[in-house]
């Protein structure tokens, strides 16, 4: 046995050991404490100087922002030299942001905690700006918006050619740059940083979206203007005082030709020209068609347009054209005096050889209503020959087309006009392009409803005209309508309520002339009929007018949609309410639903769509 000196010797080794390792774990405790101390001021340091060169980014950036965002203004109207000035001056300040935000210093510090995803995000936005400025200063002088405008009727072909290289360049550059936003995590950026570069991603988005939309166009406008061959475009101008469910009669028609860029109208037409009141359709009808609207579609030129798919209204114009030993033609463009009004604003006023001036202001009433009291029989309720107001449309058609084809001096107020009529559903194009009409695909230009409810859920509400008049000039509809797919658990429902109101005095009903009027009402009165289409899928769970049960002109299926007609009948100062609930398809849910919208006839006046999706945010 160990004796008792050996015992207490033993357990001072111990203690011994037991010390030497405490003293060991200190030291390196001490030693890690000392290290991260050491890079905690390491980063402190390379922090503070990050810090320091943000603010020198952010002084460069400020300015650099309004810089880039006045760039396409310039261009538009033509200011090369502002232009190009600014792009120079965008270049000298990101290439200070850039050269701030590119040294190892920069990228040790975004691995610090909470600083670093915000350098990294300042990086992201002066390496983005860099690259527009980058653009800027080599695509500004080859970027020429002149070669949109056509000079004595022709438009330079090989000048939109070296515009669509550019624009194509730029829809590129745009993208990578939006990519390139969108992929960072702005979950842990700071408000100020987080704004700035949401203001960033705006203006990138914004110009990604235009560019990528105009690429493909340039890259086909030099085939649609005739390049290498001529090209045959029918244009159909729709009244909307006598309403269509695509806009309203189509009264005057005109063929236009393009060869290698030369524009000319060549032919001209009124629907009084042709074979009406035929005994059969003038082309076969699809039987979903001829049921929601009968054969008088296709046996009445008028009638034509009272679909509002667009494609079917060109398969039978085509035939009516045919029918008269009328050229062919390749495409269909149609629009309506509302749309002719935007146009106006970058035309400028257009004498007429008739005498009036048309303007943005008197284009409506003057095309729509003011020509049946100024040529022709005005006497009210006495039937007149209407030849007066057909030589008044013609003239006036080709002088607008002469006038648009000599070049507008305002570019920017132009593609407004264009942009806001086709987004009211007043320009529609049907192309024997295929490449064109796939471009089409899906928009209100395409003038047929889209095939699924994805990315957009469309509902539709359309008018027609029965009173045989030019009255729907007084008339002016409104739509509110809900839909449940954000918070419902199974099919989700949507609801319409559909207004629309006549809205001539008695006084004014006894002073119109009989092209106004029509023969088969009492002067004042409007006969409509009033279609409802379901979205894609969907069905129609119940309807009433005013309140009460309705008796269904036609129902079925069309477009892959439900659908009812019902006619309503409205007096002067009076106005009919349409109550319709619809229901998603079987085993659908909310999710299966796009942004929910309804599309609409284009009236004389706006007609207000009033959307309400509780929980879409």
């Amino acid at each position: 046995m160990p004796t008792s000196n050996q015992t207490r010797a033993s357990l001072r080794d111990d203690a011994d050991r037991r010390d030497r390792r405490r003293s060991r774990r200190r030291s390196i405790i001490w030693i890690v404490v000392s290290v991260v101390i050491a890079l905690l001021a390491a980063a402190l340091v390379i922090g503070g100087i990050a810090v320091s060169k943000a603010l020198t980014v952010r002084d460069s950036l400020t300015p650099a922002v309004p810089v880039a965002s006045g760039l396409p203004s310039k261009v538009v109207s033509g200011d090369a030299a502002g232009a190009a000035a600014d792009a120079a001056t965008l270049k000298q300040l990101s290439e200070k942001a850039v050269a701030q935000t590119s040294g190892a210093d920069w990228r040790i510090a975004e691995w610090i905690p909470f600083l670093g995803p915000n350098l990294s995000a300042i990086r992201t936005a002066a390496e983005s700006i860099d690259e527009v400025a980058d653009f800027a200063v080599d695509s500004l002088p080859n970027l020429d918006l002149a070669a949109f405008r056509p000079v004595d009727g022709a438009v330079d072909l090989s000048a939109v050619h070296r515009l669509e290289e550019v624009v194509s360049g730029g829809a590129a550059t745009f993208s990578a740059i939006n990519d390139r936003i969108d992929a960072t995590d702005r979950s842990a950026l700071i408000p100020q940083v987080d704004t700035a570069l949401g203001t960033l991603d705006d203006a990138v988005s914004g110009v990604d979206e235009t560019l990528g939309t105009l690429a493909p166009i340039l890259d086909v406008l030099p085939a649609a203007l005739g390049e290498g061959g001529t090209r045959t475009y029918l244009l159909m101008f729709q009244g909307n005082s006598e309403l269509r469910a695509s806009g309203g009669n189509p009264a005057a028609l005109a063929l236009v030709t393009a060869t290698d860029g030369r524009i000319e109208l060549t032919t001209q037409a009124t629907s009084v020209q042709f074979a009406n009141a035929r005994a059969e359709s003038i082309s076969p009808l699809d039987p979903e068609t001829e049921n929601i609207y009968s054969d008088i579609i296709g046996r009445w030129i008028p009638n034509l347009t009272a679909t509002p798919d667009f494609p079917t209204s060109v398969d039978i114009i085509r035939a009516w054209w045919a029918d008269e030993g009328l050229p062919p033609f390749d495409d269909v463009i149609s629009t309506d005096p509302v749309a002719l009004s935007y146009l106006l604003n970058a035309t400028g006023p257009i004498p007429l050889a008739t005498g009036e001036t048309l303007t943005s202001e008197n284009a409506v009433p003057l095309l729509l209503n003011e020509v049946y009291y100024n040529y022709g029989e005005h006497t009210p309720g006495v039937r007149a020959d209407g030849s007066a107001q057909d030589m008044f449309f013609a003239a006036a058609a080709a002088q607008i087309f002469s006038t648009l084809t000599k070049g507008v001096s305002n570019p920017m107020a132009f593609l407004d006009g264009l942009r806001q009529a086709s987004d009211e559903g007043r320009m529609k194009i049907w192309s024997s392009n295929e490449q064109i009409e796939s471009m089409l695909s899906g928009t209100k230009l395409a003038g047929t409803l889209p095939a699924s409810n994805d990315p957009q859920t469309i509902a539709g509400v359309y008018f027609n005209d029965t009173t045989g008049a030019k009255t729907d000039y007084y008339a002016d509809a409104s739509v509110v309508s809900s839909s449940d797919q954000c918070t419902a658990t199974g099919a989700p429902t949507f609801q319409q309520t559909i207004t629309f109101a006549n809205n001539i005095t008695p006084e004014q009903a006894a002073g119109l002339p009989y092209f106004i009027t029509g023969p088969f009402y009492t002067p004042g009165d409007i006969a409509t009929d009033v279609v409802v289409y379901t979205p894609a899928g969907a069905t129609i769970e119940a309807w009433s007018v005013d309140g009460a049960p309705a008796t269904l002109v036609s129902q079925g299926t069309h477009l892959g949609r439900s659908v009812i007609r019902l006619s309503v009948y409205t007096p002067p100062q009076t106005a009919a309410t349409i109550n319709v609930t619809m229901k998603g398809a079987e085993g659908t849910v909310g999710a299966d639903y796009g942004a929910y919208d309804v599309w609409t006839t284009p009236m004389v006046r706006e007609t207000p769509v009033t959307i309400d999706t509780p929980g879409c945010g």
